[in-house]
């Protein structure tokens, strides 16, 4: 939810998991959760226990993997990746709001933010057809009959309203009917999905993808991780991965508080090691040492730009912008946004209080407070929201909407050709709908594809999105 206080707590040994090799999934039922791991050519379901076994077969490492404090220093001790204090698997599934970000050198290209509104996006509760009956009727008193009206056709939630001055600069764009063809309802297979953009047996995710083939693997460290795990858009076997709590608390220091020593020792047990695990110690090493002053600084944000303190949400955009600012290269930042997924009690649109209103509101004054703080840096930033699937037209007994499958995507920046609805939605009548749901019209891929050729520069499309071939242009950007 978006009052939540962020998790900064960073687990030991966090930095070291291989998402290439084990993927967390996450459902809503616990009971739901699954890792995956590709073996003998197939991807399965494992346990903790068989995922810690395969990354030590596939990984084999000649240090160490955890550091034990005592009263006389530091104890190496090898511990599993998934096991005991080091992390479990509810720690390895737990949503987070804070970014994920890449570094590269200086490209050209723009600041990529990939927003992940994860357990479903409601898209009929954001953006309503106007003058559609069966619309209407489905919806009943939680239909979208008020707000910004987009073209003609369809309006904006009143709730987004902050990003009201974003469309009507043109720098805002709305895509009708998106997801992927091949959408199964389930939270984790289409999360999953989602953020590979190709079939399962691709062991990366898209903007690995689009990373790895577009540039050396230059700069301090490719890709960082703050909060609980790696997003599975960023996993590729091309770089490895960095994790961290917050910029704010991102430093090495034991509890005798001797940072530079522990930083020492375990750049002397790693650093010969010549394999994936001292890269990735040296990667770490470096991003202490780069984020190091802008740790200490107080951040303001520019141009009056205001930020609730209290929001996840808000910190995430915030510490994005900070980094932006900071003229380290950052190319990518993932964030997720959780808690759509409301199967009781969307609410009221005309209840500023209710359940998805006040998340509306929440996401989209953090990104008008974005936008105000990158003040020119804005026109060299793309943002893109995801979600694994839409909700069902019809609103269900509680008051809430269950898992569908077309859906609404946002596509801000200051490239962005916006003020305009893109894709199609046909009238919501029975003989139109998918099983009840909103047909996918618009496969998701053809929006990221024409960001990644137009905005980021990158012709690779089939590398990027393998299995994929682009239609005809929407224009977006």
């Amino acid at each position: 939810m978006p009052n939540n206080t962020p998790d900064v707590t960073l687990w030991r040994g966090e930095a070291l998991l291989h998402e290439d090799l084990v993927t967390p999934l996450h459902d809503h039922e616990e009971s739901r959760n699954r890792l995956l791991a590709t073996i003998d050519g197939r991807t399965r379901v494992v346990s903790p226990e068989q995922a810690n076994s395969l990354v030590e077969t596939m990984r084999p490492s000649r240090g160490i993997e955890d550091v034990e404090h005592t009263p006389t220093g530091p104890r190496f001790a090898r511990r599993g990746l998934f096991r005991g204090s080091l992390i479990g698997l509810g720690g390895l599934l737990a949503a987070s709001a804070a970014p994920r970000y890449s570094f590269a050198a200086d490209s050209g290209r723009d600041l990529l933010v990939c927003v992940f509104l994860r357990g479903g996006f409601d898209g009929l509760s954001a953006v309503g057809p106007v003058g559609d009956a069966a619309y209407n009727k489905a919806r009943g008193n939680l239909r979208i009959d008020s707000g910004l009206a987009l073209g003609s056709t369809h309006v904006l939630n009143k709730n987004f309203s902050a990003l009201n001055p974003v469309w009507n600069a043109g720098e805002m764009a709305v895509v009708l009917g998106s997801g992927h063809p091949d959408v199964t309802r389930s939270h984790f297979e289409d999360q999953d999905l989602c953020e590979r953009a190709a079939k399962a047996n691709v062991r990366s995710g898209w903007i690995g993808r689009h990373i790895a083939s577009s540039s050396d693997a230059s700069g301090t460290f490719r890709a960082i991780t703050l909060g609980s795990r790696v997003v599975m858009s960023l996993t590729t076997s091309a770089y490895q991965s960095l994790a961290m709590s917050s910029v704010a608390s991102f430093t090495l220091e034991s509890s005798w508080n001797d940072g530079p020593k522990l930083m020492a020792d375990l750049e002397a047990v790693y650093g010969d090691t010549g394999d994936v695990m001292a890269g990735q110690v040296k990667a770490t090493l470096d991003a202490v040492t780069s984020l190091d002053s802008i740790r200490k600084q107080t951040y303001t944000p520019a141009n009056g730009a205001s930020y609730n303190k209290d929001s996840s949400w808000h910190t995430g955009l915030q510490d994005i912008a900070r980094l932006a600012k900071a003229n380290l290269g950052m190319e990518v930042a993932c964030i997720d946004y959780g808690g759509w997924d409301m199967h009781q009690n969307i609410g009221l649109p005309t209840n500023a209080q209710g359940q998805f209103s006040s998340m509306a509101k929440d996401f989209a004054t953090g990104l008008a407070a974005f936008r105000t703080d990158l003040g020119t840096r804005w026109n060299k930033v793309t943002v893109v929201t995801m979600s694994e699937f839409g909700r069902r037209v019809e609103i269900n007994g509680d008051g809430g909407a269950d898992h569908g499958h077309g859906n609404v995507m946002f596509l801000m920046g200051g490239a962005i050709l916006g003020g305009k609805v893109y894709g199609s939605m046909p009238t919501l009548t029975a003989g139109n709908l998918n099983d009840g749901d909103v047909p996918i019209t618009t496969d998701y891929r053809q929006a990221l594809s024409e960001i990644v050729s137009k905005r980021l520069l990158n012709d690779k499309l089939d590398t990027v999105f393998p299995g994929f071939t682009p239609g005809a242009s929407l224009g977006i950007a």
